[in-house]
């Protein structure tokens, strides 16, 4: 029975040792992990410094970053306004809020909305009133069939 004790004894240390090591290998990996996300985040902020302050002078490498940067940011800004049109809301300049196309007035800070003109021929639904697109085929307010 003592050789099967000891034999116990050494592959229950054996055991805790992998268990300690395996612990501290996933330490050290969120470690390395948390290190490299902050380093990502300087190089980011590293950048932005560089591009938004002209310390870069006239490098045709950074030039050509802020190139794309520019590019990356119109195509954000059409797409967020497509968005907009899809969710039929427009941004309150003052405070950030939503605000329904609709709507004149900012319904969280009270600023006037600045309301776009429908650039499609508009008509009037027959039913309810609200403003239709003249191809309308129904009413997005009623739901009402046009003719």
């Amino acid at each position: 029975m003592a050789g099967w004790g000891e034999k116990f004894n050494k592959i229950t240390q054996s055991a805790i040792t992998k268990s300690k090591e395996m612990a501290e290998v996933t330490r050290l990996n969120m470690e390395i992990s948390t290190q490299n996300q902050k380093m990502k985040e300087l190089y980011a902020q590293t950048g932005e410094y560089v591009l938004n302050s002209g310390v870069a002078g006239d490098d045709e490498t950074v030039a050509g970053f802020a190139a794309q940067l520019e590019t990356i940011r119109q195509a954000i800004m059409a797409s967020q306004e497509k968005l907009n049109e899809v969710k039929n809301i427009n941004i309150c300049p003052n405070c950030g809020a939503e605000v329904t196309r609709t709507s004149k007035f900012c319904d969280k800070c009270g600023t006037e909305m600045q309301r776009p003109s429908l650039e499609a021929p508009v008509s009037v639904c027959k039913v309810c009133g609200n403003p239709i697109d003249k191809d309308a085929l129904f009413c997005g307010t009623c739901g009402a069939k046009q003719e």
